[in-house]
């Protein structure tokens, strides 16, 4: 009886952390009108999906795309890129340090500035193509491959942004005064 009962107590501990782990995360956005990416985005387009360590797939979601914010939950985002239709999961990684709301912040907003005002031409080609170009400055790093992740480059501040291409892939992106200097995978 004792093992019964051990058994039954396991299986509600599981239960309650698999309800725990997939909990809704309260978002503002979920569901709002007049949603636009903020960075430019690089999802697998095979498999629809992002990551929140920002990994450097090849596919490019522009700056300043319209979506609509489905879900959000301990897990994941799903959004749909209303021009297309096509739906995409955004994976949270057990590394975060924002709490999600505030991660999710740097990516997608209610505001989006299109014009890029004040930023160099290179700036704007790299933004364009989605790439890291030399002489890039670091707003204009930002607009055109998103955030470094956190674990990996804990302030914008350094001169040394780590990004990853994949799970097992690196660029490394070098900066002096505020302009890209060199780029390294």
């Amino acid at each position: 009886m004792k093992r019964v009962i051990v058994l039954v107590a396991l299986f509600l501990l599981l239960v309650n952390s698999v309800l725990v782990t997939n909990a809704d995360v309260a978002y503002p956005l979920v569901g709002a009108s007049g949603v636009y990416t903020l960075v430019n985005l690089h999802p697998d387009e095979q498999r629809h999906r992002l990551y929140s360590v920002n990994y450097q797939q090849t596919g490019l979601i522009p700056l300043c795309s319209k979506v609509r914010i489905e879900s959000v939950d301990s897990r994941k985002m799903t959004f749909r890129l209303l021009d297309s239709g096509r739906e995409y999961e955004y994976v949270f990684h057990n590394s975060l340090r924002d709490p999600i709301p505030m991660h999710l912040d740097k990516f997608f907003g209610k505001k989006c500035d299109a014009s890029l005002a004040g930023l160099s031409e290179v700036d704007r080609k790299g933004i364009r193509s989605g790439t890291v170009l030399s002489g890039m400055s670091k707003r204009g790093v930002t607009l055109a491959i998103g955030y470094p992740p956190e674990h990996a480059t804990p302030s914008l501040d350094s001169d040394i942004w780590m990004y990853w291409i994949n799970r097992f892939g690196k660029m490394t992106v070098s900066f002096a005064n505020g302009k890209v200097v060199g780029i390294s995978r």
